[in-house]
């Protein structure tokens, strides 16, 4: 798939579907580029500090540090706005600039009006875009390997920290139903049936 993938604000603010795309993007052989704008990481930001007055600046810039971490050649800049364009909501015409100007293969977004956007302008844009849980499913059937891994991954996480964990409910609650679907069954095979049952083993530091 190896593509570039500019995601909206409004799914790196989803921590399920933040960890699940960024923990896709480390693969050691790639499977996407993530990429992203000084736009749209204020933009998550603002709505970090909205929501959580009291975070500290480790909850709220440590979220931005870590999505940078992922892809530190990722950034895309220098775009203009195209202000020609009929825009259903103005405040995603950087998202628009950004993908033409960076080059990107897909856009991920959650956002209606952007979605509607992309509809009406499908002959013109030079890239795709996708609901969060259509891209996940997308990268599923491409490499079902790496998104198994990442369960994996997920799942020791989980039990390190001890306490009650569901990832497909978290993935239903965050807006795509089809991959928790996805990651449900995939948590009924032997490979991962397994590992829920392996006893953890200590780490130092």
């Amino acid at each position: 798939m190896s593509a570039g993938v500019l995601t909206d604000a409004n799914i790196l603010y989803s921590r399920t579907l933040r960890d699940w795309i960024c923990l896709l993007a480390c693969r050691r052989a790639p499977i996407f580029h993530l990429k992203w704008t000084e736009d749209i990481l204020a933009e998550l930001v603002y709505h970090i500090r909205k929501k959580h007055p009291h975070y500290s600046d480790a909850q709220v810039g440590g979220i931005r540090d870590r999505i940078i971490a992922v892809a530190p050649h990722g950034r895309i800049k220098g775009y203009v706005i195209d202000s020609d364009l009929a825009y259903t909501d103005d405040y995603d015409a950087h998202l628009h600039a950004a993908a033409e100007h960076g080059g990107v293969q897909y856009v991920i977004t959650n956002d209606n009006r952007f979605l509607d956007f992309a509809e009406a302008n499908d002959d013109i844009l030079s890239y795709e875009v996708y609901t969060a849980d259509d891209f996940l499913m997308l990268v599923n059937q491409s490499s079902p390997g790496a998104v198994r891994e990442v369960l994996l991954e997920q799942i020791d996480y989980h039990r390190r920290r001890g306490g009650t964990f569901n990832l497909p409910a978290s993935l239903e609650s965050s807006g795509a139903p089809q991959f928790a679907d996805v990651i449900r069954e995939m948590m009924r095979s032997r490979a991962v049936a397994e590992a829920l049952e392996r006893p953890l083993t200590a780490t130092t530091e």
